[in-house]
């Protein structure tokens, strides 16, 4: 499930002030299927978004696994060939299931692990009747250089497990994306480049 894409609506802010020859600060409104999502070019050229809230309650992000107190499901076991992996769930305007480890070892390596073999156990999981997509370490598990929802939801499964600040750098294989989680308003910004690498024409 996919109603909104962070990298897309950063390259396509960038796009328009490129396309518009905007110098300085710009902000936009696009609307997604997730909702209306607010881009910011920066004086320096990279690209702030207003992601909104993350979603933390379990029938809304969707899973059927069992819910805290507070509805969300924060270091909850889930299953997957024997092994029990702990799972936080958020959702961005689409599901990530976010994990550091197994309750046997929390120091596992990404390298280490048969990604290809594994992510579509996790995304295809019956606990998760819209699908998933399954990060760990801000990796994510299913074939991409950078997800904004990705790097998002991993910030905010780190704050609620205790392992990281609400302002941090995410390192993904297409370059790192700083993300913060501010307390005030519940809402998450992200912030990167985007660069214009060719421009093209399709007949339709």
């Amino acid at each position: 499930m996919k109603n909104m894409c962070g990298n897309g609506v950063r390259c396509f802010a960038r796009f328009i002030a490129e396309l518009e020859n905007l110098q300085g600060k710009y902000s936009f409104k696009i609307h997604t299927g997730a909702g209306l999502i607010i881009p910011e070019i920066q004086e320096d050229g990279k690209v702030k978004v207003d992601m909104g809230e993350p979603i933390l309650k379990a029938s809304d992000v969707p899973t059927r696994l069992p819910a805290n107190k507070d509805q969300s499901v924060v270091k909850s076991g889930l299953d997957v060939d024997g092994v029990t992996w702990n799972v936080t769930c958020v959702s961005m305007g689409n599901p990530h299931c976010v994990t550091f480890g197994t309750e046997g070892s929390q120091n596992m390596k990404v390298d280490e692990l048969m990604l290809a073999d594994i992510g579509p156990k996790f995304e295809n999981h019956e606990v998760f009747p819209a699908r998933t997509n399954t990060v760990r370490f801000g990796i994510l598990l299913r074939a991409t250089l950078a997800c904004g929802t990705g790097a998002c939801a991993v910030v905010v499964a780190a704050v609620l497990e205790g392992r990281a600040e609400r302002n941090c750098t995410v390192d993904l294989p297409g370059g790192p994306l700083q993300i913060e989680w501010r307390e005030e308003n519940n809402h998450i910004y992200m912030t990167g480049p985007a660069e214009v690498v060719f421009y093209g024409s399709v007949p339709l």
